[in-house]
């Protein structure tokens, strides 16, 4: 469907009867108002916005719309046809430009090449749900704690619910509000992440809901907020537990019908989004204490997802490790032994984006040798700042591992020590080992040591 924004009555009728003659359907609309409302009602595959329409008239008004059609592509159209305000249209996200008045035939063309462009995205967003199942939904780690948090999620996601994200900082709360987003009947629409203790409290409202030209100093033309462009697809609220508390009133009355109304305007206006919230805080002490709004905590908490801290799942360790490293390399580094043995008993109070930061370090300051950069203890030790001796010895205060832990520990020392005095013939190390090549091979997978 074709959604055609124009405030012409006479060039709404000649282009719509002429896209409708190619096969296309049309909905016409005369303001920018009616064009998000329309879009918000029944999202269009492509949308051919005229800039200079009511109430405004100016192009800037016009550009300030068209975020608010994301992820359908916009063809911009307009009589002030300026290299400048093309790039600008591009800028903001336009599709295409064309100038008034519109030939017909590279109309066609133009919708056409916007329509296969839909198209393609619904069929990657459709792809994308089905494999979501047998892949690890960018929550890597074979720990029961993950496995069962992967589970939870593909059963969460397909739901309209709200979500609660609890887990220490560092644990991939972002991660999982993604994960939840490409598995939901909303993934072909937008994620718009927001972390509320980032924005200003006296900006936050505007960011999230939007104001009109002149409601304050700066406000020079009308934007859309966050909820807005979000319209459709997922909110997350990252760090809820900072959001002032005025602005918690105002949360709680868009949670409760989905209305809200930007800085500035007399008018509700409506918005369908899912609200997935994230915090390392306790909300329930703060709701005892008063700093946060019981019933606010009770409208977010739909169901609850916790990620686990790093020290919970150590298993998870090693293979997160090599994750980084394959990523940050390109494949060209490894770890030495003495390096998976200090990965496997240091502690991580960071939890993942600590372990990410000190790998992604030490694979930039290692040294390349013939075969390539061997990671070893001390490159980690010194890329988190800690004494080289210290490196080469577990930490006295660290517990023992557990009995599952250690047997992988082990596993994955003797699997690169065979490796490594190999030559990485993965036929002679599996011969070595006992075990067969497939074998071998499965288990590397495993590790991440491939």
């Amino acid at each position: 469907m074709i959604l055609l924004a124009d405030d012409e009555p006479a060039f709404q009728r000649l282009t719509a009867r002429w896209l409708r003659s190619l096969g296309h359907d049309v909905e016409t609309v005369g303001d920018g108002d009616a064009a998000r409302a329309a879009f918000a009602r029944s999202p269009a595959d492509v949308v051919l916005l005229d800039l200079a329409m009511p109430p405004h008239h100016a192009p800037e008004a016009g550009l300030a719309l068209i975020p608010a059609f994301a992820p359908a592509p916009v063809v911009v159209m307009t009589g002030h046809a300026d290299h400048a305000l093309a790039l600008k249209a591009i800028e903001a996200g336009a599709w295409d430009f064309l100038a008034k008045p519109v030939d017909p035939d590279m109309l066609q063309v133009v919708v056409a090449r916007a329509v296969e462009r839909a198209r393609l995205a619904r069929e990657v967003a459709q792809l994308k749900a089905q494999s979501v199942g047998s892949e690890d939904m960018g929550l890597a780690g074979s720990s029961p704690a993950m496995t069962a948090l992967r589970d939870l999620v593909r059963r969460v996601a397909p739901t309209p619910l709200p979500v609660m994200v609890l887990g220490p900082s560092g644990t991939g709360k972002e991660l999982v509000a993604r994960a939840l987003h490409q598995a939901s009947p909303r993934a072909a629409r937008p994620l718009v992440p927001i972390h509320c203790g980032a924005v200003p409290a006296d900006l936050l409202e505007s960011e999230l809901f939007g104001h009109l030209k002149g409601s304050f100093t700066g406000a020079h033309a009308d934007r859309p907020g966050l909820v807005e462009t979000a319209s459709g697809g997922t909110l997350f609220l990252d760090e809820i537990g900072e959001m002032p508390a005025a602005m918690q009133v105002k949360l709680l009355r868009f949670l409760a019908d989905g209305t809200y109304q930007p800085v500035g305007a007399r008018a509700m206006r409506k918005a369908d989004v899912r609200v997935v919230a994230a915090t390392h805080r306790d909300l329930q002490a703060a709701v005892a204490d008063g700093s946060f709004r019981e019933d606010l905590y009770y409208r977010l908490r739909g169901v609850v997802l916790r990620t686990p801290a790093l020290d919970e799942r150590p298993g998870d360790v090693p293979l997160l490790a090599s994750l980084f490293l394959r990523r940050a390399a390109q494949g060209e580094a490894r770890f030495t032994p003495d390096a998976l043995t200090w990965l496997a008993t240091r502690p991580w109070p960071g939890n993942v984006r600590e372990l990410r930061a000190a790998v992604e370090c030490a694979a930039a300051l290692a040294p390349r040798g013939a075969a390539g950069i061997a990671i070893a203890a001390q490159d980690l030790a010194f890329a988190t700042g800690e004494a080289i001796t210290a490196a080469m010895a577990p930490p006295a205060a660290m517990p023992p591992l557990s009995l599952e832990a250690e047997i992988a520990a082990l596993e994955r020392l003797r699997i690169t020590e065979a490796l490594e005095r190999t030559g990485h013939n993965h036929t002679h190390a599996a011969r070595e080992l006992g075990l067969s090549r497939v074998g071998l091979l499965k288990k590397m997978d495993r590790m991440g040591l491939r």
